[in-house]
């Protein structure tokens, strides 16, 4: 990720003693962006970024104030600048291949940090705004460093993250399951701000789950988070598996659009809640949802070089204009729907770098005491568990989800159980060529009963003696076209392929409005074919099966 190089909010950081990324006094470019780019340094092992972020951390740490405050210190009531660095510091920390000395470091800073939230908390000084409305952002991480320190800490962090819950929104209470939700679009933004605000929405959706791990109960935790989801995408669910949110959250009207943060902040709390759900059915929900947003809505915000994004995407919209003074939405401007650098608002630009890498990271979850590996969402990928299996050593290879195949390649010296959530299209049982029933499994090469027991297969793995690894499981299937009707007069009717929701190519065409550094640029986006199209009746949908090509062949 080149933006320190040439963008200011970066490259002239305020956390770094600049005079940039200090708009609205809010300070949070440079923590967005470290809460994407050290994850994926360290996934990457990309020894230039990863360079770059630690000259971040320590430039951040080396400033940390006197009463361990950390950040520009402009609004003493700006808590919430702090939570997407405090997350960021957590993932470097956790990581296996980061340096010990800065792992201790950021240790002490960030307990430090915890003691100034906690004096200007007892000072009289309030959460407001988003700190108040996404504080379990900050109670996650409170909660990670809680774990790893030492136990004469636990206890007075536990009664920070619980003083900070108590002042946090009542998400739950007071709006997914009050009659104060809204059901409908928006329409002013000032009655109920934080409540109304998309990101604000995605953000909460984890509250349950993260407060079920300090109080205890997660059923209730997994039950909360659940809600939410369901409520969001029940009044303001759009095809590509995101709600729409305008700013503001926005109905189901396809053409209103959505925030790109509010896909990514979205992305997070689905893992968590598929991680920490008491039942497989939770967790497949979750996880079903997570794809959606992974293969759908997230590229459908960024361009295919990632050198652009759009503030805002569309479900129906056959053009990206910069300067659209008569555009469908309410409270954005009139750049919101241009691919560009930063359009309508910069928070986009560093943020949406969080959403692959966190996807990334949640690939694979354990379950020591069972002695199993669930592999949640299929791509590319590898993972070694050094506590199951004496040592297993994994391989996901597939070109899923444009291919009709997966293959884990495993090296496991003991017996270990290998559960696989089935993606959602392949779980279908409505026709005999019909999702599972074109499902085939091998294990150790030979061919094994499809047995699905609330989305999930389960496999016991014997242990393989010799050194080099085995394909230990493999999985084929069929895929066709398959047409999802809204039950909305505003959506009309999508068409999918597998977990893809299919966009009608439209010929665009791309003018350079600005150009920056390196390939970095403004473009305005047109359609050159006719764009007006509908679909037949129920039944009378005619495709001829999906073609695959790679791109630009």
């Amino acid at each position: 990720s080149p933006l320190p190089l040439f963008w200011p909010n970066l490259a002239d950081s305020s956390w770094l003693g600049g005079a940039a990324d200090n708009d609205g006094d809010l300070h949070e470019s440079t923590p967005y962006w470290l809460n994407g780019a050290i994850p994926l340094a360290l996934q990457l092992e990309d020894a230039a970024l990863l360079t770059l972020v630690e000259k971040y951390i320590d430039g951040i740490l080396a400033r940390q104030g006197v009463d361990g405050w950390l950040g520009p210190d402009t609004v003493h009531d700006d808590f919430w600048s702090r939570y997407p660095l405090i997350l960021a510091l957590a993932q470097y920390h956790e990581a296996p291949s980061a340096l010990q000395e800065r792992k201790v470091r950021i240790l002490d800073s960030a307990l430090r940090f915890f003691g100034a939230v906690e004096a200007r908390l007892a000072s009289g000084i309030r959460l407001a705004s988003f700190s108040a409305s996404r504080v379990h952002d900050l109670i996650w991480a409170i909660h990670y460093f809680a774990e790893v320190s030492l136990p004469s800490h636990t206890q007075g962090l536990l009664a920070l993250a619980s003083l900070l819950h108590g002042r946090g929104l009542d998400w739950n209470g007071q709006w997914f399951n009050s009659s104060n939700f809204a059901r409908s679009a928006v329409t002013n933004m000032s009655a109920a701000y934080d409540f109304t605000h998309g990101v604000n929405n995605a953000q909460a959706v984890k509250r349950g789950v993260v407060w079920a791990r300090q109080g205890g109960d997660a059923a209730a935790g997994a039950a909360e988070s659940l809600l939410a989801w369901r409520t969001l995408m029940r009044f303001h669910g759009q095809p590509s598996g995101i709600f729409s949110a305008d700013e503001h959250l926005a109905g189901r009207m396809p053409s209103r659009g959505t925030e790109l943060c509010v896909v990514v902040e979205s992305m997070w709390p689905l893992a968590l809640l598929a991680q920490s759900a008491p039942t497989d059915g939770q967790s497949t929900e979750a996880l079903d949802a997570l794809e959606k947003l992974a293969f759908n809505a997230l590229p459908g915000s960024l361009s295919d070089d990632l050198w652009s994004h759009s503030y805002l995407q569309f479900a129906n919209s056959y053009q990206a204009l910069s300067n659209e003074p008569d555009h469908p939405w309410a409270f954005d401007g009139p750049d919101a729907a241009m691919y560009g650098l930063a359009p309508n608002y910069e928070c986009c630009t560093s943020n949406m770098h969080q959403g692959y890498p966190k996807l990334i990271t949640h690939l694979f979850f354990t379950d020591p005491g069972a002695s199993a590996i669930v592999s949640t969402v299929w791509a590319p990928s590898v993972v070694v568990v050094p506590d199951i299996g004496g040592g297993v050593e994994l391989e996901l290879r597939t070109e899923y989800p444009f291919g009709v195949s997966v293959e884990y390649l495993i090296k496991n010296p003991s017996a270990f159980q290998l559960r696989i959530r089935l993606p959602e299209f392949l779980r279908e049982v409505d026709g005999p060529h019909a999702g599972l029933a074109t499902v085939q499994v091998w294990v150790e090469g030979h061919e094994r009963t499809v047995f699905l027991e609330d989305g999930v297969l389960v496999y016991d793995i014997p242990a393989w003696p010799l050194p080099e690894p085995r394909v230990g499981v493999r999985i084929a299937w069929e895929v066709a076209p398959k047409v999802r009707r809204s039950d909305s007069a505003e959506q009309g009717s999508s068409v999918f392929v597998g977990p893809l929701l299919l966009a009608l190519d439209l010929g665009e065409q791309r003018r350079a409005v600005r150009r920056y550094e390196f390939e970095a640029a403004d473009w305005n986006t047109s359609a050159t074919q006719v764009w007006r199209y509908g679909l037949p009746p129920p039944g009378d949908e005619r495709f001829g099966p999906p073609l695959w090509r790679t791109p630009g062949a």
